[in-house]
């Protein structure tokens, strides 16, 4: 449906370029940073290892100065760029994670929000670098108050940032991994973030995502261009500051005489007039609750582009880390985000990717069972029909994504379709983990959003299974969709019963095992069966998980898009089988 309302003007060049324009802007004003402009990666300039751990941290544009502003000596090593509002995908990750290690052999620790789609393209990325003997560990940070109830956790918000400052800190310091990830995990505890919007913000070359009334505001909104859990009537800075402090420190339990760091989030379009009002407000308030504040920052630190609101930060500094947390936030540091200081002074150089890096973390080809003929032919066939499927089911799996979602479920399996098709041009099927492994790339590399890192997950970890595998028989191809499952389900986070395309899975899964005996013929069609159910159920789920958990039951209507998609395919590729015997 096209807006009524005009688009947004943004002084940039194109929708397209810019945010590789932006990441452009920040090496030119700080040149000691070094861009590598094919992954949208930008790190620290390193010729020797550090021999410490490395901080690494990204996810989609739009957040300015997050993440690459933060980059430089006492925070982070390096930051990963994805579109706007859009996580980076798997191989960008994993470049940055296989640069860093290069100069730095302590490891890197990955810092990242708690969004699925940065959970799955950093979850393979963590896989694929371990696989190649990398030492790299991850913490997924979730400090929002509005959606803390979600089953997956709460949104990760500017809370990141203080982690960001502690870390490096830390990094600095010498702490080794373990080290650091254990005082994560302390800080992360005592830490809750709330915010609210006035206004709504735009992506380049969109109108604004929704309205709000000259009288309302949202509490809860998130750094996605989110609208708040609740619309209430605009309110003084002092009701407003109160509203928000009351929420979070009822999250982390803080009382009279604890001690606190704050900080204040500009989600983009909030005066520095109305932010300092805002700090003095959050000062009366803990005064007057006999909280002790300790630290108070104020500033852009992780936008919503240029949406009129604020979050604040609470971090409870415990007894027995007191000290330790304040030396850590206190500590020197270079990063870009102010004007000035050392990464200002020019340096020479060109700005150009170290294309060697990917070439070692390659998976391991020609392992697992082989086909015979008849069974590559069979196996080529099942795709050619799964991905004809796919692509003509495009406007159905959109209707039904366009409840709770963006509408492109149907855009993105359509995609990956006309791109399984092409693959088969000159694809050899003689090892069916190879053919599952350029799958997982294709999915990667084609198919965008989240679906295409559910699916590579997936597929990548089916590959390994059958890699694993010396039969190509029944077994083993269920000991594949278990591995394919565990996997979506470690990093997505979702499990069966939660409105997903786990659900037509997992339906799949319970009935191939229940008869694995049965002849084939009755096997397959029992299998059919069970995901076109599995998949029709998901329309009396509530969402517990994904992009649906955000939104009122009210928006979702029929089938999850995701679950019939899985159904759309299996059908397709089952019913080839079938011919075939």
């Amino acid at each position: 449906m096209t807006s009524s309302q005009p688009i947004t003007k943004k002084v940039i060049n194109s929708p397209e370029t810019c945010v590789d324009d932006n990441l452009r802007g920040v090496v030119t004003l700080f040149p000691k940073l070094q861009l590598h402009p094919k992954h949208r990666v930008v790190t620290v300039r390193r010729k020797n290892d550090s021999g410490r751990v490395a901080i690494l941290s990204g996810g989609g544009s739009g957040h300015e100065p997050f993440a690459a502003g933060f980059v430089g000596a006492g925070m982070l090593d390096g930051a990963v760029a994805g579109g706007v509002f859009a996580s980076p995908p798997t191989g960008n990750v994993l470049y940055a994670i296989a640069h860093l290690y290069k100069y730095n052999s302590g490891g890197v620790l990955v810092l990242l929000g708690n969004y699925t789609g940065d959970r799955l393209n950093f979850g393979k990325a963590f896989e694929k670098a371990k696989s190649a003997g990398i030492k790299v560990d991850g913490y997924i940070v979730g400090e929002d108050v509005a959606s803390c109830q979600n089953k997956t956790g709460g949104r990760g918000m500017c809370g990141e940032v203080l982690l960001f400052k502690m870390c490096g800190a830390m990094a600095e310091k010498g702490y080794d991994m373990d080290a650091i990830l254990n005082m994560v995990e302390i800080i992360h505890k005592n830490m809750a973030t709330l915010g609210v919007c006035l206004t709504s913000c735009s992506l380049p070359g969109q109108p604004p995502l929704f309205n709000i009334l000259p009288d309302e505001m949202e509490l809860g909104a998130g750094v996605h261009g989110e609208a708040g859990i609740e619309k209430l009537k605009m309110k003084t800075a002092k009701e407003i500051v109160a509203l928000i402090l009351d929420k979070v420190i009822a999250r982390r339990n803080i009382e009279a005489e604890d001690r606190v760091v704050a900080m204040i989030n500009n989600m983009g379009g909030t005066s520095l007039m109305e932010m300092n009002i805002i700090a003095a407000e959050i000062k009366d308030y803990l005064n007057e609750k006999q909280i002790k504040l300790e630290r108070i920052y104020s500033g852009h630190y992780k936008t919503s582009l240029e949406m009129h609101g604020f979050q604040i930060c609470l971090l409870r500094l415990p007894e027995e880390n007191k000290k330790l947390f304040l030396e850590l936030l206190d500590a020197p540091t270079e990063v870009g985000v102010w004007s000035g200081g050392v990464l200002s002074k020019r340096r020479e150089g060109e700005h150009v990717d170290d294309d060697t890096l990917l070439q070692s973390v390659k998976r391991k080809a020609d392992s697992g069972p082989v086909l015979p003929p008849n069974d590559q032919k069979m196996l080529r066939d099942s795709l050619q029909a799964a991905a004809t499927e796919l692509i003509k089911n495009e406007e159905l799996l959109n209707k039904l994504d366009s409840g709770c979602g963006d509408g492109d479920c149907g855009i993105t399996l359509k995609n990956f379709g006309k791109a399984i098709l092409k693959y088969l041009e000159s694809a050899s099927f003689e090892y069916p983990a190879n053919v599952l492994w350029d799958l997982s790339e294709i999915a990667e590399t084609d198919m965008g959003g989240t679906s295409g890192g559910i699916y590579s997950l997936g597929l990548s970890a089916a590959s390994q299974a059958l890699a694993t595998s010396t039969t190509n028989d029944r077994k083993t191809w269920l000991k594949a969709l278990k591995g394919g499952m565990k996997a979506i389900m470690t990093y997505g986070g979702a499990e069966p019963g939660d409105r997903t395309m786990l659900d037509t899975l997992h339906a799949v899964m319970e009935v191939f095992q229940e008869t694995l005996e049965v002849d084939i013929i009755t096997l397959l069609v029992r299998i059919n069966e069970a995901a076109q159910k599995g998949a029709e159920n998901t329309a009396k789920m509530e969402a517990r998980a994904g992009r649906a958990s955000y939104v009122s039951s009210e928006h979702l209507q029929g089938e999850d898009a995701g679950a019939r998609g899985v159904a759309i395919w299996l059908e397709a590729a089952l019913s080839t089988v079938t011919g075939h015997h």
